[in-house]
């Protein structure tokens, strides 16, 4: 398998990064148009895994790698961009247990107001996944003529980023160091990479964006990057925490450098005083933005 595809409709967008959205009809504006939305129905709150997980599935089974069924270690292999690597028997569990969470979970898409959706509803599980059991392990299958609701939504509206498979492994034979593939480094990895998707495809109007580590609102939530990955502990202080998590993220972008996916105009780190985090800046625009003293 060559590609790895990520969703990126407002939709599955929300469902990363928001809590609190079962029970009721989320709305999700699509442009400065009041009358250009989605709304969208969900029965089960997902994590940032959860759909990092989805992502893995989809891409198994645009590849057609899947039609003879799968098991947990492949979507953890593919979530790692390495089909060689074997998986604990914990870490193997986790997945089973998300993948039957997925199964279960119903997602239905209303998008008559959507000014680009071909048509009006999209509903189904959001992953249409059997499974039986094997001699040690789930055997999983795609469901005969299943239907992904969100990725049917999003394929339509052209919004899934496809990626290099490559650039979710690290290549010593490239001068890039080995990093320790834990949910944590996972995590930030498919973070950012889909972030510096966004910032680099030449069709869009984004000069830059700010990712940042540790970040509050106006109520003193806190809603930053380690929030949205579940990167948090209860007990542990943030700041020492963000600090010791950007020394990952500067690992992974110096990784992407040496491969050349990115130069070092194309990022800076953001300083303590802004909670940590890096801010990715667009292609053409990079070189003068870079040059610029950073402002406070």
């Amino acid at each position: 398998m060559e590609q790895f595809i990520m969703n990126n409709c407002k939709i599955a967008n929300e469902l990363r990064k928001y809590r609190d959205l079962t029970g009721c009809v989320n709305r999700a504006g699509l442009s400065d148009d009041p009358e250009n939305y989605v709304e969208y129905v969900i029965t089960r709150e997902l994590s940032y895994m959860d759909m990092v997980t989805a992502n893995a599935v989809y891409s198994l089974w645009r590849s057609g790698e899947g039609d003879n069924g799968f098991r947990a270690e492949t979507i953890g292999q593919i979530m790692a961009g390495d089909m060689a690597r074997r998986l604990r028997p914990e870490k193997q569990d986790e997945i089973e247990e998300r993948l039957q969470k997925l199964a279960g979970t119903e997602l239905y898409i209303l998008a008559d107001h959507d000014q680009q959706a071909m048509q009006e509803v999209y509903e189904g599980a959001f992953l249409p996944l059997t499974w039986e059991t094997g001699r040690s392990r789930l055997r999983f299958r795609f469901q005969d003529g299943g239907q992904m609701p969100l990725y049917q939504y999003a394929e339509e509206r052209n919004q899934l980023i496809r990626i290099p498979v490559s650039l979710l492994r690290d290549d010593e034979a490239l001068g890039q160091t080995r990093l320790n593939n834990n949910d944590r480094t996972l995590l930030l990895r498919h973070y950012l990479l889909q972030e510096l998707e966004i910032v680099h495809y030449p069709g869009n109007r984004i000069d830059e964006r700010e990712v940042r580590l540790l970040k509050r609102d106006e109520m003193g939530c806190e809603y930053g990057l380690l929030w949205v990955l579940g990167l948090t502990e209860e007990g542990k202080n943030p700041a020492a925490e963000a600090k010791r998590i950007q020394q990952t993220v500067d690992q992974l972008l110096d990784n992407w450098r040496k491969s050349g996916y990115v130069t070092e105009n194309q990022y800076q780190v953001l300083p303590e005083e802004k909670g940590y985090g890096v801010l990715l800046l667009n292609g053409d625009k990079a070189e003068k933005k870079g040059n610029k003293k950073e402002k406070k």
